[in-house]
């Protein structure tokens, strides 16, 4: 098995798991700009009928809504920087995001490079591939914005400040029979198994 056999099944397998990951990750409506997995699924369908120009629109479409999700990450973590008593476990969180972001747009700019190339070469092969990479590198991104949301969190009050009330019952035995004298035991030790020891 050749290297670019190997990458492409690594690249199958990775997709694979990305799309398990978005079928189940992305039940419901994300965030603005985010995808589903049926729409990714979707995506990988209508790759058969795409025309290496839709592919190639598609790609500059969904760069547009990275670099979004980017400069979006980008005011998060300048706005939790200001905050009068900054929390430092919240502008982590968005600093290793945005890092990951930025990687994973780099890497869509790569394969964009080289899905234009593969369509100036009419390698058919090395475009499907350079498209599907393209689609497995975007659902990650949408995923690390949902990440992102998750890093703002709730700055307010745990729960929804409802009242908790206990009522004890009036026939339980009022001492704790969880603090029980047990006496010590006297055990005898066990005989030795051999008489020569």
């Amino acid at each position: 098995m050749g290297i670019a056999s190997k990458w492409l099944v690594l690249a199958s397998v990775a997709m694979g798991a990305a799309l398990a990951a978005g079928f189940t990750a992305t039940a419901q409506e994300g965030p603005a700009g985010s995808t589903s997995g049926a729409e990714a699924q979707m995506s990988f369908e209508q790759e058969a009928n795409l025309t290496p120009q839709e592919q190639l629109g598609w790609a500059d479409e969904k760069y547009d809504v990275i670099v979004q999700t980017q400069e979006y990450a980008s005011r998060l973590l300048a706005s939790a920087r200001q905050e009068d008593r900054p929390d430092i476990v919240r502008i982590n969180c968005l600093n290793n995001k945005l890092m990951e972001i930025n990687a994973q747009i780099q890497s869509f700019d790569d394969r964009r490079t080289s899905l234009r190339e593969a369509i100036n070469l009419n390698d058919e092969d090395r475009r499907r591939h350079e498209y599907r990479v393209l689609v497995v590198v975007y659902q990650k991104i949408q995923t690390l914005r949902m990440e992102v949301e998750q890093c703002i969190g709730s700055t307010g009050p745990v729960g929804d400040g409802a009242d908790v009330t206990v009522i004890r019952d009036p026939g339980l035995t009022p001492e704790d029979l969880t603090d029980l004298d047990i006496p010590d035991l006297m055990l005898d030790r066990p005989p030795h198994a051999s008489p020569t020891i």
